[in-house]
C-alpha cells in the first residue's frame, strides 16, 4: 500500500506539464546552444529552491566540487555524471549556478525545473462517468471501445492483423491503476515509481492530475490491446513532477527493454539533462511527444526535438484543429485528442481532451506496427506513421502545413508497412 502521507509531501514541486488542457507556460526559462547550461530567471514557481542539477566531465570527483562549490550530494542517475545537489542554506538557485556554470568540469547545470501542469493551472479535469460500466469484452463500455474520433482511425480494421502483442510501452505519467479491469494483465515489470522511489507506480488520488496515467495507458490498449505497458510514476496526483526524475526515467525504459516511451508531458524550452535523457533512449526505444495545449505556433520540448521524438497534436471528430492544439510547422502527425474516453482509477471510466491523448493513440499506432515487424527503427516508423492516414490541410487552411502530413489511419499505416516490409526490414 502506497503512503498517502509520502505522495503529498511532494506536492509544492511542480515540473514539466501533462499536456492535457490549454495552458500558457511561463517565459523561456533557458537555451542551450550548445547544451552547455539552462538560463536561470526567478520567476516564482519556475523550479525547485534549494537543488540544482549538474552534469560532470568524466572522472570529476564529485565530493571534490561539492566541497569546491559548497554543495551538497543528494542524488545521482545511475551510470551518469549527472547529480542532484543541494544548496547551503542562504543560497539561491540563481546564484549558485551561476557560480558553477564557469566551472570547466561542468558538461551542463541547471535548476530542478518545476512546472504546473495544464490542469492544475486551468482547474480542468477528467470528467469522470458516474455509470457503473467497469465490464471489458471489447465491445463495452461502447463508449470506449466505440468512441467515434478514435473508430475514424479504422482501429477494429488494423487490429484483424495486428494487436501489438509482446510490444513493451513505457508510460512515463502519474501512475497507474493495475487493477483496472482495462489494464490488469498488461503491466510491464519491471517499473518504477520515481516519486517515492520504489518499485510500486500505482496512481494516488489527491490532485488534479489524478488519473492521467491510467487514463493514457487506456487509450494505449485500446489502440494496441495485445501491448503491455510499464508504468513509470515521475508525476504525482496534482501534475508534478521534476526534470531529474523524468530523466531518470526515460533512461530506466530505455535500459529495460521499452521498445516505445510515451511523453505526454513539455516544456517551452529544453532542459539539458531531459536532453542528454533522450539522447541516451533514442536508438533504444521509440519516443513520442506532445505537442502542447497552448494554442500556440509552437511545440512544447520534448516534442520539438525532431531528431529523437515524434511530435504529436490534436484534431476533433471531423478532423478540424482541436481548440486547445499547438500548431507549427514542426508537427509531425495529429490523432484525435477532443472528449475521448477512457479507462480512470477505481474501475471507473472518464472522458478528458488534450494533446496528451492524441500522444497516447499515436503510441498505441506504433506498437501494432512493432508486433508486425520488430526491426523497425525511429526513421522507418516515422515514415509509415506520417505517410499513412488523411491530409488536414483542406479541412484546416489556416493551419495548412502546421498541423502534421496526416491524421492518423492504423489500417492505412498497417497496410503500408504489409507493402514494404522487405524495404524497412533494417531501415
Amino acid at each position: 500500500m502506497k503512503k498517502q502521507s509520502v505522495k503529498q509531501a511532494f506536492a509544492p514541486a511542480f515540473a514539466i506539464v501533462l499536456l492535457c488542457v490549454p495552458v500558457l507556460l511561463p517565459a523561456t526559462l533557458f537555451s542551450i546552444s550548445p547544451i552547455r547550461s539552462a538560463k536561470v530567471e526567478a520567476s516564482g514557481d519556475s523550479f525547485r529552491d534549494g537543488e540544482i542539477i549538474v552534469g560532470l566531465a568524466a572522472g570529476v570527483n564529485i565530493s571534490a566540487f561539492n566541497a569546491r562549490h559548497n554543495l551538497i550530494f543528494k542524488e545521482q542517475i545511475a551510470g551518469t555524471n549527472q547529480y542532484l545537489l543541494g544548496l547551503p542554506f542562504g543560497a539561491t538557485v540563481e546564484d549558485k549556478h551561476a557560480e558553477v556554470a564557469g566551472d570547466t568540469s561542468v558538461v551542463f547545470s541547471g535548476p530542478n525545473f518545476n512546472f504546473k501542469h495544464a490542469e492544475v493551472r486551468q482547474r480542468s479535469q477528467a470528467y469522470v462517468d458516474q455509470r457503473s460500466q467497469a465490464y471489458v469484452d471489447g465491445q463495452s463500455p461502447v463508449n470506449f471501445f466505440g468512441q467515434p474520433s478514435v473508430s475514424r482511425l479504422h482501429v477494429a480494421e488494423a487490429q484483424q492483423i495486428t494487436r501489438g502483442w509482446g510490444v513493451r510501452v513505457a508510460v512515463i505519467d502519474t501512475g497507474i491503476d493495475p487493477t483496472h479491469p482495462l489494464l490488469a494483465g498488461r503491466i510491464a515489470y519491471p517499473n518504477f515509481d520515481f516519486v517515492d522511489n520504489d518499485s510500486d507506480p500505482r496512481e494516488v488520488a489527491g490532485g488534479l492530475g489524478y488519473g492521467h496515467g491510467t487514463f493514457v495507458s487506456g487509450l494505449i490498449s485500446l489502440a494496441a490491446p495485445g501491448a503491455v505497458i510499464m508504468p513509470l510514476r515521475a508525476f504525482g496526483p496534482d501534475g508534478a513532477g521534476s526534470s531529474f526524475n523524468i530523466a531518470k526515467a526515460i533512461r530506466f525504459a530505455a535500459d529495460n527493454g521499452a521498445q516505445i516511451i510515451n511523453m505526454s508531458f513539455g516544456l517551452l524550452d529544453r532542459d539539458p539533462l531531459i536532453d542528454d535523457a533522450m539522447q541516451y533512449a533514442y536508438q533504444r526505444a521509440y519516443m513520442v511527444a506532445a505537442a502542447g495545449n497552448d494554442n500556440l505556433k509552437s511545440l512544447h520540448f520534448p516534442a520539438v526535438r525532431s531528431s529523437k521524438t515524434l511530435a504529436v497534436t490534436s484534431t476533433d471528430a471531423n478532423d478540424l484543429k482541436a481548440p486547445f492544439a499547438n500548431f507549427n510547422a514542426g508537427v509531425q502527425v495529429a490523432a484525435p485528442g477532443v472528449n475521448l474516453y477512457s479507462a480512470y482509477p477505481g474501475n471507473r471510466w472518464a472522458m478528458w481532451s488534450g494533446t496528451s491523448f492524441s500522444t497516447a493513440l499515436v503510441t498505441g499506432e506504433a506498437a501494432l506496427l512493432l508486433q508486425l515487424n520488430p526491426t523497425l527503427n525511429r526513421t522507418a516508423i516515422n515514415t509509415i506513421v506520417t505517410s499513412a492516414g488523411i491530409n488536414l490541410d483542406a479541412f484546416n487552411p489556416a493551419y495548412a502545413g502546421m498541423l502534421g502530413r496526416v491524421r492518423v489511419d492504423y489500417l492505412e499505416a498497417t497496410k503500408f508497412l504489409l507493402a514494404g516490409n522487405r524495404r524497412f526490414a533494417n531501415k
